[in-house]
């Protein structure tokens, strides 16, 4: 599976832009997206955890996503704006 990250906003100054993750398997918790994340950019640092936008719906960190390419959006609670 290939998973593009597209953070906005605050994610956006700590990830640099878009970012491609691959993964061997065709489902994965968004909690494992996340995990991973955590391990390359210490995604905490920011200080506010994202709300993870799928198919243009909010999912939480339980959620499955499926597929061999998926676009998972990274926001803020707030706007940046």
């Amino acid at each position: 599976m290939r998973v593009v990250i597209k953070p906005y906003s605050v994610f956006r100054d700590k990830l640099g832009g878009d970012l491609i993750l691959e993964f061997g398997e065709d489902e994965v918790p968004v909690k494992s997206i996340l995990e991973r994340l955590e391990v390359m950019f210490s995604i905490s640092k920011v200080g506010v955890k994202p709300i993870v936008i799928v198919n243009d719906s909010v999912v939480n960190e339980n959620y499955i996503v499926k597929g061999s390419y998926i676009e998972l959006y990274l926001v803020p609670p707030f706007s940046g704006g």
